[in-house]
């Protein structure tokens, strides 16, 4: 990465994400006309890699999980990338609509494909620990959500 005219080959990903989300926020208030455009701003999609966040001291992902976390709260923690993403979009002059899907799709750990994908071997697919997709999500479903709130933000 370029910056002030000195390279980074590496840095902390969340300043990564920070200088980013900085770089499309000053675009966005110096070229969009809002009077006549709107930006929306998908939040963070989380990952299921990691039973304890759910209280589930059996399971290694979200392989075999069949059911939502119940309640309202994720008893996890809130991915730090929302962080930067609510500062940006606070320090924007003309605020992007935050469109936070992150509370909502974290309580969806039985929304991914896991080793259902089909692109996996049988090799793979006999090995649930290693080889579940706990990234991506199921359709239909949590992204048909995500359009509904999308339908409501624009239309309500």
């Amino acid at each position: 990465m370029e910056e002030g005219g000195k390279y980074s080959e590496d840095m902390d990903r969340l300043v990564a994400f920070q200088k980013g989300m900085t770089t499309w926020a000053r675009w966005i208030d110096a070229n969009i006309d809002r009077s006549t455009t709107r930006v929306f701003l998908l939040s963070v999609s989380p990952t299921h890699y990691t039973p304890k966040e759910w209280n589930d001291p059996v399971s290694k992902n979200c392989y075999g999980q069949t059911e939502p976390v119940s309640g309202w709260s994720y008893p996890g923690s809130y991915p730090d990338q929302m962080g930067v993403l609510q500062a940006v979009v606070k320090s924007m002059s003309n605020p992007a609509y935050l469109l936070d899907i992150t509370t909502l799709s974290q309580l969806r750990k039985d929304g991914h494909p896991s080793i259902y994908s089909g692109d996996l071997s049988p090799q793979q697919r006999a090995n649930p620990q290693r080889s579940s997709d706990c990234s991506h999500w199921c359709l239909p479903g949590l992204p048909d959500t995500w359009n509904l709130l999308l339908y409501t933000a624009l239309f309500f």
